[in-house]
């Protein structure tokens, strides 16, 4: 009985707009009983859209901090919300679900869903069942439907959704189909196509690119090189190690930080050497990031000794 009040105070917090947003309210909607789902569901079309907004924000921040908390079934709901702020953070918060159902809800959603916006971070979230589809996690027939799904929107009239659909067919990376899409992606004149096909690349871990992700490490585009070096490290590239150290000095910094945790995923010694003089640098977020790409290169080297092999 004491949970069903709490719940009750709970939502009624939510619901009343003249009450301050009580963050501490939304710990009674996790892990929901079918009664309360049901009620919870009733009551939310009376919220007005800058609360709905802020109770899924803040859910998704609470998930974040604290993983016990359990809100999925508060979030598939969500993913029918007239707003299309609150149907995007509703899918931020299904980020780790890899169930059919959701499959089958984003397989929907990128085809119908009105708002542009939404449509992009669907197809963001189709990346990860693209990637359990090549690793042989999704049964065929799923997999197909995710790989139609995404060329379905690959010339989609807004270039956002077509270029994350790009990035998430990357991972069928030895389809011709997709790699001739790839190479289109690759000889456009938008850097931002050309930014999603070089992801793709290092998605696909396709040796055929290392060419165009060895050139693209000089690009005068940080967004290329970025890209390039992180494509570089998703393929163990060790063939591109002296251009991605190179890299580790770049004037951009998110370049520095993308060719340092490449260098963690290449590895070799040439890698090794580089990343223990910068973890003992002066620039500390540098430092910080080589300590992280060193303990990746031990555990790669030995997963039950990682800590003595630094």
């Amino acid at each position: 009985m004491a949970e069903k009040i709490n719940f009750q105070e709970s939502l009624a917090k939510i619901i009343d707009t003249k009450q301050p947003f009580s963050t501490g309210a939304l710990y009674a909607f996790s892990n929901l009983e079918p009664e309360n789902q049901a009620r919870f569901e009733a009551a939310w079309p009376r919220i007005d859209v800058e609360r709905r907004r802020r109770v899924v924000m803040s859910l998704v921040e609470l998930a974040e901090d604290d993983i016990e908390l359990e809100f999925t079934s508060v979030y598939f709901f969500l993913l029918k919300d007239q707003d299309p702020k609150v149907r995007g953070k509703a899918i931020e918060g299904l980020w780790e679900d890899e169930s059919r159902e959701l499959l089958a809800r984003l397989l929907e959603m990128v085809a119908k869903d009105p708002d542009a916006g939404v449509r992009e971070k669907v197809a963001l979230g189709l990346g990860r069942f693209a990637y359990l589809a090549e690793t042989g996690k999704l049964k065929e027939r799923w997999a197909t439907r995710v790989r139609q799904g995404l060329f379905d929107r690959l010339h989609s009239d807004d270039s956002d959704i077509s270029r994350r659909a790009l990035e998430a067919l990357g991972y069928f990376g030895h389809d011709d189909q997709v790699i001739r899409a790839v190479q289109e992606g690759y000889n456009s004149d938008d850097e931002l196509i050309k930014a999603s096909a070089l992801k793709a690349m290092g998605r696909s871990i396709n040796k055929r690119w290392l060419p165009e992700i060895g050139k693209e490490l000089g690009s005068e585009e940080p967004s290329l090189r970025y890209e390039a070096a992180m494509a570089a490290g998703e393929m163990s590239a060790d063939e591109l190690t002296q251009p991605v150290i190179r890299l580790v000095e770049d004037e951009d910094r998110e370049v520095q930080l993308a060719a340092i945790w490449a260098l963690g995923q290449i590895g070799g010694s040439e890698s090794s050497r580089t990343l223990k003089a910068v973890s003992n640098g002066e620039d500390e977020v540098l430092a910080n990031a080589a300590n992280e790409a060193l303990t990746e290169l031990a555990f790669a080297s030995n997963p039950l000794n990682a800590t003595n092999n630094r």
